[in-house]
């Protein structure tokens, strides 16, 4: 299998491509310098004016560095790799190959063999004193340059459905979870099940017999297997290729963002209920790299991409008990109030605002009733309906904020 593998000690150089066609060429000197070498296709919504197709700059353009790892992976890459470079930006965006999250992939003079196909059944029902976690990075770092602080592993065409007949394959992103986040797994599955019982179309999620792995199955490709544009909103605001940097801004400027980018109301209400399920379901973690917009290869038809990410963080002692951006000019958590204002203002109006949140509220609600793992997470169904209940019910209360907790998943 290692025959394939060439691992150079930098990589200056990358063909930035689109379903194999060469798009433009990235290069690091001294500064970081894109150059397109075509008209016709453009790699990123922010950069369609002529005169903004390329760029120079100290760091990577946002297109580029959104699907850097952060956290755990970046590290772990890293130090696997330490023997043979000093692993960058431009490294890692060269490992993603074409496994990177949306429509661009990077063809560079780095050499990786084909990975290895899984089976989602083994992941499933897994049940060994060695966690699988760990054999799963071990397999798949070398294609595992994913966003987020958290533990995570991107499986390519895992075999999810075999019969006599058909053998279906999806990319899967596969997740655990540490001491300092118990059952990371159940949390998560539980408030992406409950966005579907909203008919938010969350995508297909899976829980672990043993619970020490959650999947969900990748959506940046169509039914019938073509790629589409991904752009979380750290790239559509123009963000520095910074890690707080996602945690600043509002909800206001979110919904704003969603008008400007895709001029379509229908699409902003949606964007407009994923905020209003964050704030009910407890997600003080719904940062700007959680909320992405996806397009056709062309452009023309741009949408706001499916609810992923998401976890009722109100549950977790060692961490801040604030939302992740601002609402009303404040991180502290919403009153019906709060988010009936934010249906309304010169750009943006949301039809039956009420509407929306109670229907999310009860949807919410009814799904903890018949949920069974929610029943895995001790305390967990409480949590989430104290969350709703707190924004459904005028109330004077607040939490005191306790200065030792950490932000978020940092």
């Amino acid at each position: 299998m290692n025959t394939n593998l060439y691992l150079p000690s930098r990589i200056d150089k990358i063909n930035v491509c689109a379903d194999q066609i060469e798009l433009g060429v990235l290069t690091q000197g001294s500064v970081h310098h894109y150059q397109p070498t075509q008209e016709k296709q453009h790699i990123s919504l922010t950069m369609t004016k002529k005169g903004m197709d390329g760029y120079s700059s100290g760091s990577l353009h946002p297109i580029f560095s959104q699907n850097l790892p952060e956290g755990f992976n970046r590290r772990f890459i890293a130090e696997k790799l330490a023997r043979y470079a000093k692993v960058n930006d431009m490294y890692l965006l060269a490992l993603q190959g074409d496994q990177g999250i949306g429509m661009l992939s990077y063809q560079s003079e780095l050499s990786l063999p084909e990975a290895e196909s899984f089976s989602l059944g083994e992941i499933l029902s897994y049940n060994s004193n060695e966690p699988l976690f760990p054999q799963l990075l071990e397999k798949y770092y070398l294609r595992n340059s994913l966003a987020g602080m958290q533990p995570k592993v991107s499986i390519p065409n895992a075999t999810t459905i075999q019969t006599d007949r058909t053998v279906q394959q999806r990319d899967l992103i596969v997740k655990s979870y540490d001491s300092e986040f118990p059952l990371l797994t159940v949390n998560e599955f539980v408030c992406m099940e409950a966005a579907r019982a909203c008919g938010l179309e969350p995508p297909k999620t899976y829980l672990s017999e043993n619970l020490e792995t959650y999947v969900v199955e990748r959506f940046d490709k169509t039914s019938d297997g073509i790629r589409l544009g991904y752009e979380d909103f750290t790239t559509l605001m123009k963000k520095p290729n910074d890690p707080a940097a996602k945690y600043t801004g509002s909800y206001e400027a979110l919904l704003k963002a969603t008008v400007l980018y895709t001029g379509s109301p229908a699409e902003v209400e949606k964007m407009y209920q994923y905020i209003v399920f964050n704030c009910l379901i407890g997600n003080g973690d719904a940062h700007l790299k959680n909320f992405a917009l996806q397009y056709s290869p062309d452009m023309e038809n741009i949408f706001v991409s499916p609810p992923f990410d998401i976890t009722h963080t109100l549950i977790y002692k060692t961490i801040d008990h604030k939302m992740a951006l601002k609402l009303a000019g404040s991180k502290e958590f919403p009153n019906m109030a709060h988010l009936l204002r934010l249906a309304e203002s010169d750009q943006i109006k949301i039809r039956n605002p009420k509407a929306i949140i109670e229907s999310l509220s009860e949807n919410i609600l009814n799904y903890l009733k018949s949920s069974s793992e929610v029943q895995l997470f001790d305390g967990l169904r409480v949590s989430i309906e104290c969350s709703i209940s707190n924004i459904m019910t005028p109330s004077i209360s607040t939490t005191s904020y306790r200065h030792d907790r950490k932000k978020k998943f940092e």
